[in-house]
């Protein structure tokens, strides 16, 4: 069934747009399910500061989304998901489930979001060292990427008084411009006509399964990988900005990565494991398919 992801800056107000998604989608009669963070069994907001408990979280929330998208409920992502290549992955995983799908994007100030996060229990705040970090490590969604549209933008401020109301709040430090989460627009109406009659996502090439992985699979999409890694890093040391580096072995016309800055090899590896790992799930031992997949991916990720 439908996958909605849900993103924006720590204490956004994303818990409590979802809250009021989730009651217009019960109002519509439809059932739903929503995946937070704090559902996660050791969860805290100090998680963020380490990196590998971040990924393990990160992991818990894919795994959920994955194992719950039915034909039967709305399935609600509800956290920061602020690594674009992590909301593809969530995105592929609704691929393969041939459903509808969107993106809704909470866009506060920086201000917005220490003043929210003063608002909650005392137990549920992040630190400001935290919020400040994940502000700068924030990578907004952008519709030129296919996984990151339709998208549905809530401006998030402190304005409490209805959005209609005459009266001036005499206040620089209140946003008047913008509501808070309890009153803001959150196109309610939109996004449940989207998610029940929207255009569903169809598999492709490199999300497609197939039954069983032949013997040779994991050994051809390793060394398919490395040889494309291999050539980014030799074809970049002379190559100037914007201009397209060709990869020998893909299908012509879907055979180019976009050269915007030097990249290095851990990052590009980083990367390899990534698209290997999902890859793992649908098993390709066409060499030409294979590169084609990986250049769509690094595209889709080297931004």
């Amino acid at each position: 069934m439908p996958l909605i992801i849900v993103t924006g800056h720590p204490s956004s107000g994303k818990s409590t747009i979802v809250n009021r998604l989730a009651e217009k989608f019960k109002e519509k009669g439809k059932d739903y399910q929503i995946i937070r963070d704090e559902s996660y069994g050791s969860f805290s907001r100090a998680n963020y500061e380490h990196a590998n408990k971040e990924k393990d979280l990160r992991s818990w929330i894919r795994s959920e989304v994955q194992q719950n998208l039915t034909k039967n409920k709305v399935i609600i992502c509800d956290g920061l998901n602020y690594i674009k290549g992590y909301r593809y992955e969530l995105f592929l995983a609704a691929k393969m489930s041939k459903t509808t799908y969107c993106v809704v994007q909470c866009t506060p100030s920086s201000d917005t979001c220490h003043w929210l996060n003063e608002q909650k229990p005392e137990g549920e705040r992040y630190s400001k060292e935290i919020i400040d970090a994940l502000l700068m490590r924030y990578e907004a969604p952008d519709t030129k990427f296919r996984w990151e549209k339709p998208l549905f933008e809530i401006k998030i401020g402190k304005n409490e008084k209805s959005i209609n109301s005459e009266e001036i709040e005499d206040n620089m430090m209140i946003d008047l411009e913008h509501p808070s989460p309890r009153i803001a627009k959150i196109f309610d109406e939109e996004i449940v006509e989207w998610i029940c009659n929207g255009t569903e996502l169809t598999e492709n090439q490199s999300t497609q399964t197939v039954p069983l992985a032949p013997t040779n699979f994991l050994h051809e999409l390793d060394r398919s990988t490395q040889d494309v890694v291999t050539v980014l890093l030799n074809s970049q040391r002379t190559a100037v900005r914007g201009q397209n580096l060709t990869i020998p072995g893909a299908t012509e016309g879907s055979n180019t990565v976009k050269f915007m800055k030097l990249r290095t090899l851990p990052e590009l590896n980083r990367l390899r494991h990534q698209f290997v790992n999902m890859s793992k799930k649908d098993p390709e031992t066409d060499k030409e398919k294979i590169i084609t997949a990986f250049v769509d991916f690094l595209n889709c990720n080297l931004r």
